[in-house]
């Protein structure tokens, strides 16, 4: 991680900032020409480091800066704390005002020369239950394959940096014990090239199966990066993977985009950072009926039905089948059905099941659903709640197929089940470390749901990276345990990309289900098979 040349400047007082502001920005600007000046104000009277502590963890998710100034000893405080319990690493100084322009020197100097040192962090409930379920056989990481058009190929230091981007990516996560959480740990000293190889193929399907078949091992390492080229049509690929202990899609995806030539017009993909201030538990502060509504949905959903995927995993051996829909076609045709583009690539996928297992009544499948808020968009982490959806996967027309699949997401969403999906998993986060690890374990497996699907949004224009041209993009899901199928659809550019996750035992069933969704949509079949 590095300090832009136009960096954020937050000058925290605890008391008025005002008459500072325009001294403050003086001297920043002696070290940075563009730097961006903010002045913000905590109530003095904070009665310990702990207490100031959160209350600039929630001002710091909010404003996002660089650099910290204090101008207090309360804040100083409060950032000892951050750094102490949070993880907290951004460069800060502390500015007397009473020692006036040079002692400003003086920390103007000591935040040009200091770098970010992020520090140890216990892992939120929500990513901790990644670390728990966690297995050689059930590897958690997500990622992403990228493809590039001929021409410039991605180098080590480039793919190094896009790594880099990521909250957390090189460092490593200690399991929980008998006493201690899970907690993600700094490695001092490691570069990003170090998790960074290349390959030479014609093709994407090796590389593809084989990256994603060897898990991370978190203890040491959980991010990697491996550049491919050669491939026959001239284009290259990178390809990316992450503890999902890191984060979710959106954290992946706009770390990754951070790094891309238009990253300062796009305003979405600024980096995410780890989150400093109290989460909370949904519907405890908020309202509270719809978490209630949630969970009685929830009760009532019981066991998934037996399905041909269902079963133990037995090592971390993959099978990837990418695919492209027309993004247009996708979305005319949802416009025809009257639903949204999401709702119809769940039916699709409902008609592909129903084609290949025909006996089959119901398939539930387990859609993560976004709960950020304003709050926590730019946040990294797991911001989501699980929406299991019973998915109707008998003999009816097409349409009535997807109006029954809009109607069944609509409910559960509507009736809140994304937020006490959330909701339970930060309460187990409450319990003791082992009995922690025992109900993720038991909550996230086949027994309630037979795959994990998810469709994400991404830019509709032309992305580029150092020049090249990333025109395809496709996120990569991990199996949960005891379920052999998971898929993920994303935006990009024209196209709607999408991969199939599967097992050495399930693989045979990945291409009819990315050619028949493809088939529902276009009529014929645009893939690329790995």
């Amino acid at each position: 991680m590095r300090i832009p040349t136009a960096p954020r400047l937050l000058v925290v007082s605890a008391g008025t900032a005002g008459p500072l502001l325009s001294s403050v920005r003086e001297a920043a600007r002696r070290s940075w020409p563009d730097v961006h000046v903010l002045a913000e104000d905590i109530t003095p009277n904070q009665a310990t480091g702990a207490r100031a502590g959160r209350t600039l963890g929630r001002l710091l998710d909010q404003v996002r800066p660089d650099l910290v100034l204090s101008t207090h000893p309360v804040v100083t405080a409060g950032l000892a704390w951050l750094r102490r319990h949070r993880g907290f690493g951004l460069p800060t100084a502390s500015w007397d005002p009473a020692t006036g322009t040079s002692g400003l020197d003086r920390a103007m100097r000591l935040l040009a020369t200091t770098p970010p040192r992020p520090g140890p962090r216990r892992l939120p409930a929500s990513d901790a239950l990644f670390a728990h379920i966690d297995s050689p056989a059930a590897p958690q990481h997500v990622g992403t394959v990228l493809v590039f058009e001929p021409g410039p190929v991605p180098t080590v230091d480039r793919a190094a940096a896009m790594l880099a981007s990521v909250p957390g990516a090189l460092g490593r996560i200690v399991p929980a014990t008998a006493t201690q959480p899970a907690r993600w740990l700094p490695v001092p000293g490691r570069a990003a090239w170090e998790n960074v190889d290349a390959v030479t193929a014609t093709e994407l399907t090796s590389p593809v199966d084989e990256f994603f078949s060897v898990p991370l091992q978190a203890e040491h390492t959980v991010g990697a990066a491996r550049i491919v080229t050669g491939l026959a049509d001239g284009r290259s690929a990178l390809l990316v993977k992450l503890h999902h202990a890191l984060g979710d899609g959106m954290t992946v995806l706009q770390s990754l985009l951070s790094d891309t030539d238009d990253a300062g017009r796009m305003p979405w993909t600024n980096r995410p950072a780890p989150q400093l201030g109290d989460g909370g538990v949904p519907g405890v502060s908020a309202d509270l009926r719809p978490v209630l509504s949630g969970l009685r949905q929830l009760t009532v959903g019981g066991k998934a039905p037996a399905t041909v995927t269902d079963g133990p995993l037995l090592d971390a051996r993959r099978h990837h089948v990418l695919a492209r829909l027309p993004g247009r076609a996708v979305r005319t045709a949802a416009r025809t059905h009257g639903v949204g583009a999401a709702e119809f690539l769940l039916a699709a996928f409902a008609q592909a099941w129903h084609d290949i297992d025909e006996g089959a009544e119901r398939f539930r499948l387990m859609v993560p659903w976004s709960v950020r808020g304003t709050d926590s968009l730019r946040v990294a982490g797991n911001h989501t709640g699980a929406v299991p959806v019973d998915l109707p996967v008998g003999p009816m027309e097409f349409g009535d197929r997807v109006r029954l699949v809009a109607a069944t997401m609509r409910a559960q969403v509507d009736t809140g089940v994304p937020a006490a999906a959330n909701f339970v998993v930060r309460l187990l986060g409450m319990l003791p470390p082992p009995l922690h690890r025992a109900a993720a374990r038991n909550v996230y497996r086949g027994k309630w749901f037979n795959a994990i699907g998810t469709v994400m949004p991404g830019p509709r224009r032309e992305v580029r990276w150092h020049g090249a041209v990333l025109s395809e993009a496709y996120p990569v899901l991990a199996l949960a345990p005891d379920t052999g199928l998971a898929w993920g659809a994303l935006t990009w550019g024209p196209w709607i990309t999408v991969c199939v996750t599967a097992t050495p035992d399930t693989k045979s069933l990945a291409v009819p289900l990315a050619e028949t969704m493809t088939d529902v949509v276009t009529g014929s079949v645009v893939r690329e098979s790995t």
